[in-house]
């Protein structure tokens, strides 16, 4: 479905994505794991449509994808939850879904809060809630964006040890049959409980 081809990104001297090349299944869960600074982030960034490689191309079903991040079919977590600020939790949590009908819609993201423990949180705005709650609804967010791809750039900080394995579940569940998975961690834990694949990144490269 996805094909990475042949990516690199230089940011002034330093190769911070170095010809890099692999192909994503449908509906196939994959890690990407390495230390801090490997790249990892930035090859997720491209792939998403925020960060322009210096070579090389991303295509999917067989077509090159636009340079558009809306237009790719894909659904990002970043490390930090970036929620607007100005939108209540359920506003958040609905913001980009293409479901119209507005009873569904509040269904929607009711059923998303109640499986991620934020189901008293809906009416709130993200300065009113902890970090850890926040980064809950910018996964449920992404989720009910209903999107082919969904990337995860070390998705679960902020949550203690338990509030971590419970929403890797719930992701488990909630993207079974319905999405691919490209899960960004250092975690191998992590990785493990919600990936079938994994590749491994060390200074910019893939390690084979």
């Amino acid at each position: 479905m996805l094909e990475i081809r042949h990516i690199t990104k230089n940011y002034e001297e330093v190769c911070a994505v170095d010809d890099i090349s692999f192909a994503v299944k449908d509906l196939e869960r994959i890690s990407i794991q390495g230390e801090s600074g490997c790249g990892k982030s930035t090859l997720l960034g491209i792939l998403a449509g925020l960060i322009m490689p210096d070579t090389g191309e991303v295509w999917m079903d067989g077509q090159k994808l636009p340079t558009e991040p809306h237009l790719r079919q894909m659904a990002m977590v970043f490390q930090d939850s970036t929620l607007w600020n100005h939108m209540t939790i359920q506003e958040n949590i609905l913001f980009g879904s293409p479901q119209k009908n507005r009873g569904k819609r509040r269904k929607m993201a009711e059923e998303l809060a109640d499986v991620f423990g934020i189901g008293g949180l809906l009416g709130r705005y993200p300065w009113q809630i902890s970090g850890g709650q926040a980064k809950r609804a910018a996964i449920a967010r992404a989720i009910a964006c209903e999107r082919k791809i969904l990337l995860l750039d070390e998705p679960f900080s902020n949550l203690d040890k338990e509030g971590r394995f419970r929403t890797i579940e719930a992701v488990r569940e909630l993207c079974a049959g319905k999405c691919a998975v490209l899960l960004v961690t250092h975690s191998a834990k992590e990785a493990e409980m919600l990936c079938e694949r994994h590749l491994f990144m060390e200074e910019g490269k893939l390690k084979t």
